[in-house]
Formats: structure tokens, C-alpha cells, sequence
């Protein structure tokens, strides 16, 4: 009987290996793999298998079924396990490396559900599959029975893993084989590309390439060889430099040779050919070693490449090159050196001023109001005036010194072998004084001026770049002195630019950013004590800064042109915030808004105002508009054609600084202005200066005369308000009655919408007591 089991046991062995031998003749890689995850799936218990298998020591997932409802899906997808992010890479991980079976139960799955195993998932087991003793596959399953189920289940596969090892095994062959089968491939077709382009280069490449070995026959030579002299139609090959070159010239060449194989460098070389047609060529040959694995040399390799028409070429650039460095190094309209030849020159000089221990002046130039001239009179006419300061810049210096345009209307000259600082101010205020004359540009006489920065090396800089950074710091504060000077650098003027700069740029953010504010410093009638207005005044909170003082910011604002955004937004806060206290039945008599040149020259200022005050919905008498005494006498005839635009629309209107002007009777009587603010300049020594109490009686008289009301501001203390009130003056305004104040506390002054002086102001009420006792009296 035992017998009859036995045998009966291996004819079902056989007819298994038969029947697994049939399901996978004829297949590849790809097939097997598909093949065996479909046994595995077939097992309901199972939802999920992948078949993983180690190829060169890395992991691979190349097949992977999934069951859902009553559909299988089978992916061969052959992809490296580091890149599947849904399969529990430790797990198995540690399984190829025990050759273990690791079964798991749900709870031991709890950190991976919903992550890499599904969610439904009760059961895990991992099946290795083994070969001499080393894992070289792995089955994973999932089951949504419990893992009991699912082990028994892989007890009944028992014999598709006894049969995986072989089919395994043959997948990573048959995967070897096909490597190897592609890389040879590869090999094949790099081998006869390398052939197929080294024939294109040597039967077409316009150039001489030839290898010769170590005894100096040439083994492989291009086609370019046949338009030598002296070599035939059978080409170079075969033959040495001695056939074929002049004796000298193939000794030379010869030696060169020798000289790479033992140096193993690269050498270059140019050598004059003679081709068929007589015509004679110039080649630059290039000459290398070439080695084998060992790094031994075996041969030399030539490239040669004709470079006649180069050649032609560089002779004909150096027959130019004095013309286009003249062009090159000077500039196109003055004839003066450019910024190029101004660097090399001050280098030198430089370099010279420290070997003899000397100093080096520089000088940076800039016309003052140029751009009028290239507005009013043409660009011929700005460039006229440009060579007639260059020609009277030449005339002013040594000859040893240097001239030069950077561009623009900007000028530099350098004076070298400066040892006593009163040379260079003599020669600035030469220059100063040559170039103010007039000049004769289309048929008119103009005068122009220079503003003029000055820097010393080494005091001010060791090098050009910083030197002529402080020559424009200390070119730009002479401009800001009133222009035609010259100013020198010292070290403060550095802090000072860059802060400036810094300033610009944080007040371009503040307009954008809705930094500025207002505040509010009330008019006082110097007779009744009642408030008759206020004035609005901008105020700059900065983030870092703080509040940065007016002083600091307007005329920068002017300068950079900011000014205009910047006033609109004061005119337009102003008359919303009048517009708000008129609403809560707070009158604070007029808002008065002080407007800058630039920003009352714009055109159609009034029409602008008028939107403002739409827009807010203020009523154009609650406004009163100051222009200074400058701004109204610069441009007289058009000041009066908007201030009777603006008086039309029936806005009150003053000038602003009366007294430091020059203003013409004649104007001012035509101005439809209703009140004139004397300069506090005048009014601080009022009581005690008589020429400043001559000038305030003058402007109070006079503004009465033309039926105009007098404003003082800048009062401080209580002798000059007195001065004022005896001697007629209208209004005043000053620290003396209040500081200006944002609008909140303006508003903690009001009782019964009537405005009281305490607090941070003075009371007016014992003034008033005093006049009436006086009338008493």
C-alpha cells in the first residue's frame, strides 16, 4: 500500500509540473509574472497580491491583482518598490531579508490602514520564495477575512510556491538576457554611428585631420589632405611629414610631434601651406597625444584648421584699430575722452599719485538748468553749448591733466600733482568764472553756469569708484547751495546722501502706504479771541523714523516731483475733515491748505479743486486757498488767471510768506486775494527789532489799504501778540495760542461747538478783560 500512495504521489507531482509547464511555455518575463499573480488572486479569500522579486540587489514590484466585487485587474508594472507608495515597503523588506513568513492580524496593520493597505483590510501575509537558501521573490496578499482564513488559504498554494522558484529564476534570467541583448544592441548601434560620423568628418570636415603612430606614418587622414601640394590623389595616408611638407617645415612639425608624445601636452601651431592651385594658406595646427587604456601614448593626432581669411581679417582690424580706438575711448560730440578712457587715464594717475606721494583732484561737473535750454532752444542748441564747454574745459587745464564727458551734460576733469588744496580752488573758481561767460547759440547770448563736486585722493577715496561717488554728493550739495559753485567732499555728506536716498524711497512707500496725516493748528482773532480758522499741515509718521519733520520731507518731496500727489491728498483730507465737523455742527471758521509752486502751476489746478470739493461735497467758502509771495510774482500773468478761477468759485485766497518776496504793487493790486500772512521770520523779534516792527506795520498798513485782512504767524509769547494786536493785525496763529494738533484733539477743545483756548493753549480771556476795562474806563 505504501507503495501504491508513493507512487500515486509522484505521478500527481509530475502531472502538476506538466500542468504549471503548460500554463507557462512560451512566455516572457512580463507573461510569468502576470501568470502567477493570477493563480494567487483566484483565491477569494484573497482582494490583493503583488509579486515583488530582487534583480541586481534592488527590490521590484512586477506585478500586482486587485479584487473589487466580482472584477479582477492585473497590472505587470515592473517598477522599483521605493517608488510604490501603497505596499508595506518595511514588511517586506524584513521579509527578504529573514526568508521568513510574516503573517498579520489587523491590529498589528493599525499604523498602515488607509495609508499604503487599505482600510478593509483584516489580514496580511508575506510568502518569500526561496533559492539556495536566499529570498530572491516575494509574494504580499491581503485578505478581508480574518488571518486564520488567509493562512489556510496559503497553505494551498503550496505548490504554485514551490513552482515560483524555478519560473523566478527564469524571469531574472530571461530580464538578464534582455538587458544584455538591448545593451548590445545599443553598443552595435553607437559603434556604427561612431563609424558613420568619423567618415563624415574626414571625407567632408574643411580641415586637415590626420593620426599617425608612433614612428610618424599617418594611419588616418582627412580628405582636406588632396588640396595640398605634393600630395597626390591617393591621399596622405600611408605617408610621413617628410613626403609631403618642405624639409624645414616637416622637421618643425616633426619635432612637435615628439615633443606631445613625451610631454603628453597639447600643442599649437601656425604654419603657411601651399595648396594645388598655388594659393598659400594658413592653418593652425593643433597637435595632442592620443593613449590607451594604460595611459600610454600610441600615436599623435592633427587637427589643422584654415584660418587665411582670419588672418586677413586681423590685419585688416589693425589697419582700423587706431581709427575705432579713437572712436572707442572718445566721445562722438565733444572729442573729449569718453567714461572708458577717463578710467584709464585716472588709473594711472593714480598709480602715480602714490608712488610720488601726491594727491589727485576730481573734479565732477554739471550744467546747471540744461534741460531748459534743450526744451526752449533744441537738442542742436543743448549740443552747440556741450562742445563750447568742452573747448573752454580744455583751455582752463594743464596739459597733463584730463578732460573728460561721462555722458549726458555731465563733465569730470582730473588734475594730478595737487599739493596744496588752494591750487584746486583756484582752479575751480577759473572754470566757475570761464564758463559763465555767454555763449552764441542760434543768434542768441547765453549764459549758463556749472554746479562743481570735488573729491581729493586719497582723503576722499582709494579708488576712482569712490571718488567719483563723492564727487556727486558734493556736486549735488552744491546745487542744493544755489548752483554755479563749487563745493569739496567731507565724510558728512556721505551719511547725509544716502540717508536723503533712503528718505526718497520711504516717502514714495508713504504716499502709497497712507503714512502721512494731518494736523490742525488754529487762526485766533487778535480782537475777539475767537478761533477764525485753521491751517492744515502734513505730518509724516514713519514706521521706523517716527515723525519726521516737514523741513525734512517737503523739499524733498518738491525736488523728486512728490509733491503733487502729496498735496492733492492734503487738499482732498483737508476738505473731507472741514466737511465732518461742519456735519457735527463743530465750525472751525476756514480750513486753510497751504499749496506748493508745482503743485498751483499744474494745469487746470481750479478745475482739479473744484473735483476735490464735489466729491467731498464742501461748499468752496468753507476753503481758503495760500500760495507764497514767490510762487504768486514768478509767473505773475498766469497767477492771475487761476487765482481768479479759484476767487470765482468763491474759495478764499491769501499769499503765504508776505514780506520775503519782491512783490510788485502793481501785480498785487490785480490779485483777487483776500488776505496777507506776514513771515514769521519778521515776527520774532517784533517787539524788540525795529526794522522787523517797521516791515509788520508796512504789511499790516498796506493790506489794509487794499482792503485785505493781516495774518501773523509764528507768535510765541505773549509781548509779540500784544505788538501785533496794538498795531492792528488781524489774526495770528502760533505756539503762543496752540500747537497744531490732530483732528481728535482739536475736537477735546470744543464745548457747545464753540472752540476754547486751554489745556495746551493759552486763554485770551484776560486780554479781552483788560480791553474792556480799558473802554470803561
Amino acid at each position: 500500500m505504501p507503495n501504491s500512495e508513493s507512487t500515486q504521489q509522484k505521478s500527481t507531482a509530475v502531472e502538476l509540473i506538466k500542468k504549471f509547464q503548460q500554463l507557462f511555455t512560451n512566455l516572457n518575463h512580463k507573461q510569468i509574472a502576470e501568470r502567477l499573480v493570477k493563480l494567487v488572486i483566484a483565491k477569494h479569500t484573497i482582494q490583493r497580491v503583488a509579486l515583488l522579486i530582487v534583480r541586481d540587489g534592488q527590490v521590484y514590484v512586477e506585478a500586482i491583482a486587485n479584487r473589487a466585487g466580482g472584477h479582477t485587474s492585473i497590472n505587470v508594472i515592473a517598477t522599483a518598490l521605493s517608488r510604490i507608495k501603497n505596499l508595506p515597503s518595511a514588511f517586506i523588506q524584513q521579509t527578504f531579508e529573514s526568508g521568513q513568513s510574516l503573517a498579520m492580524s489587523r491590529s498589528m496593520l493599525n499604523g498602515l490602514l488607509g495609508k499604503t493597505i487599505p482600510v478593509d483590510t483584516h489580514a496580511c501575509v508575506l510568502q518569500p520564495i526561496c533559492e539556495n537558501q536566499k529570498t530572491i521573490a516575494v509574494f504580499y496578499m491581503e485578505s478581508q477575512g480574518d488571518l486564520q482564513e488567509l493562512q489556510t488559504t496559503v497553505r494551498q498554494l503550496d505548490t504554485v510556491w514551490t513552482f515560483s522558484s524555478l519560473l523566478v529564476r527564469q524571469m531574472i534570467d530571461m530580464w538578464q538576457h534582455e538587458e544584455q541583448a538591448e545593451r548590445f544592441h545599443l553598443a552595435q548601434q553607437a559603434l556604427w554611428a561612431s563609424e558613420t560620423y568619423l567618415n563624415a568628418i574626414l571625407n567632408h570636415s574643411p580641415a586637415l585631420i590626420s593620426v599617425k603612430d608612433l614612428d610618424g606614418n599617418v594611419v588616418m587622414a582627412s580628405e582636406h589632405y588632396k588640396q595640398m601640394a605634393n600630395v597626390d590623389d591617393s591621399g596622405f595616408v600611408g605617408k610621413n611629414v617628410f613626403d609631403v611638407y618642405p624639409k624645414d617645415v616637416a622637421q618643425s612639425m616633426w619635432e612637435i610631434d615628439l615633443a606631445a608624445k613625451k610631454t603628453q601636452q597639447t600643442y599649437e601651431v601656425e604654419l603657411d601651406l601651399m595648396h594645388k592651385d598655388g594659393t598659400q594658406h594658413t592653418y593652425l595646427l593643433v597637435k595632442f597625444p592620443l593613449r590607451d587604456k594604460e595611459q600610454k601614448a600610441f600615436g599623435v593626432c592633427t587637427i589643422g584648421t584654415d584660418i587665411s581669411e582670419r588672418k586677413l581679417a586681423e590685419t585688416a582690424l589693425r589697419e582700423q584699430q587706431s581709427r575705432l580706438n579713437y572712436m572707442a575711448f572718445h566721445d562722438s560730440l565733444t572729442s573729449l575722452p569718453n567714461r572708458s578712457l577717463f578710467y584709464d587715464r585716472i588709473y594711472h594717475g593714480l598709480a602715480r599719485a602714490r608712488r610720488a606721494n601726491s594727491r589727485v583732484a576730481l573734479m565732477l561737473l554739471d550744467i546747471d538748468r540744461f534741460k531748459n535750454i534743450n526744451d526752449s532752444l533744441g537738442h542742436d542748441a543743448g549740443d552747440i553749448l556741450l562742445k563750447a564747454i568742452a573747448t573752454r574745459l580744455n583751455e582752463g587745464v594743464r596739459d597733463m591733466d584730463t578732460v573728460a564727458r561721462l555722458g549726458g551734460d555731465e563733465f569730470v576733469v582730473v588734475l594730478e600733482g595737487i599739493h596744496d588744496i588752494d591750487d584746486v580752488v583756484f582752479v575751480a573758481n577759473k572754470l566757475l568764472s570761464t564758463l559763465s561767460r555767454p555763449i552764441e547759440i542760434s543768434g542768441h547770448s547765453i549764459s549758463t553756469t556749472v554746479s562743481i563736486g570735488v573729491s581729493i585722493f586719497p582723503e576722499d577715496g582709494a579708488d576712482t569708484d569712490e571718488l567719483l561717488k563723492h564727487a556727486d554728493i558734493a556736486m549735488y550739495k552744491a546745487k542744493e547751495a544755489g548752483k554755479n559753485n563749487c563745493q569739496f567732499y567731507t565724510k558728512g555728506m556721505n551719511a547725509t546722501a544716502v540717508n536723503y536716498l533712503l528718505l526718497e524711497n520711504d516717502l514714495r512707500r508713504a504716499v502709497e502706504q497712507q503714512q502721512l496725516t494731518l494736523y490742525y493748528q488754529p487762526q485766533v482773532d487778535l480782537k475777539t479771541g475767537e478761533m477764525t480758522g485753521v491751517e492744515a499741515l502734513v505730518r509724516w509718521q514713519h514706521p521706523e523714523r517716527g515723525v519726521v519733520s516737514p523741513a525734512h520731507f517737503i523739499p524733498l518731496a518738491e525736488e523728486t516731483g512728490l509733491i503733487v500727489p502729496i498735496g492733492e491728498w492734503v487738499l482732498r483730507e483737508a476738505c473731507r475733515q472741514q466737511r465732518i465737523w461742519l456735519d457735527a455742527g463743530k465750525y472751525v471758521g476756514k480750513m486753510a491748505v497751504n499749496l506748493s509752486p508745482r503743485q498751483f502751476r499744474q494745469k487746470n489746478f481750479p478745475g482739479k479743486v473744484e473735483a476735490i470739493l464735489n466729491e467731498v461735497g464742501l461748499d468752496a467758502k468753507h476753503l481758503e486757498l495760500e500760495i507764497t509771495e514767490s510762487c504768486a510774482m514768478e509767473h505773475a500773468g498766469e497767477t492771475i488767471n487761476q487765482l481768479n478761477q479759484l476767487n470765482n468759485m468763491g474759495m478764499y485766497l491769501a499769499i503765504d510768506d508776505f514780506g520775503t518776496g519782491y512783490s510788485s504793487l502793481a501785480y498785487l493790486q490785480r490779485f483777487p486775494v483776500q488776505k496777507l500772512k506776514i513771515d514769521r521770520s519778521f515776527i520774532h523779534d517784533i517787539h524788540e527789532d525795529a526794522n522787523d516792527a517797521a516791515i509788520a506795520k508796512s504789511i499790516i498798513g498796506l493790506a489794509h489799504n487794499m482792503q485785505m485782512r493781516v495774518i501773523a504767524e509764528g507768535v510765541e509769547n505773549e509781548g509779540q501778540a500784544d505788538w501785533l494786536r496794538t498795531h492792528g493785525c488781524d489774526q495770528a496763529q502760533g505756539f503762543f495760542y496752540a500747537k497744531p494738533m490732530t483732528a481728535k484733539q482739536l475736537e477735546s477743545h470744543f464745548r457747545n461747538g464753540r472752540f476754547y483756548f486751554d489745556g495746551t493753549v493759552v486763554r485770551l480771556e484776560k486780554h479781552l478783560r483788560e480791553q474792556h476795562l480799558k473802554v470803561g474806563a
